[in-house]
């Protein structure tokens, strides 16, 4: 019994040591497949007319937008379940909120400032990104 315990527990174990970090998930090209966009209990999704938008998240904390023949590189950080864009001079440009990443998909969801004045505005776009590689 005292051998079964301490097998179940090294294999607990190594299933957490197989476990892969949000920031290891990331890792890789991403496809900017879709975007909702929310406004006010308003809402609509794109697909299909946006331009192809390709995402890479390189270990150096690099990533690189590929889009219409050109590439735009920004630093990235994420701590907590939380993505932040930096333009080269460290500045924060735009944060996303880390919604689902696995080995296929990647959702991320960002609050945006309100169109008009007043209270009880609520603003926000979600994308969804599938794996390239």
């Amino acid at each position: 019994m005292k051998k079964i315990t301490i097998f179940l527990l090294f294999c607990a174990a190594m299933l957490g040591a197989c476990r892969r970090t949000t920031e290891q998930q990331l890792l890789g090209k991403w496809k900017l497949d879709s975007a909702y966009y929310h406004y006010n209990q308003f809402g609509f999704s794109s697909g299909g007319w946006h331009q192809e938008e390709v995402y890479e998240f390189l270990p150096s904390g690099e990533t690189r937008t590929i889009a219409q023949n050109s590439i735009l590189s920004n630093d990235y950080e994420i701590k907590d379940s939380q993505l932040s864009y930096f333009d080269e001079e460290g500045v924060l440009i735009n944060t996303y909120e880390i919604l689902l990443v696995d080995g296929d998909q990647l959702v991320l969801r960002a609050e945006k400032q309100p169109l008009f004045k007043g209270n009880n505005q609520n603003r926000f776009e979600v994308r969804y990104f599938s794996k390239l590689d």
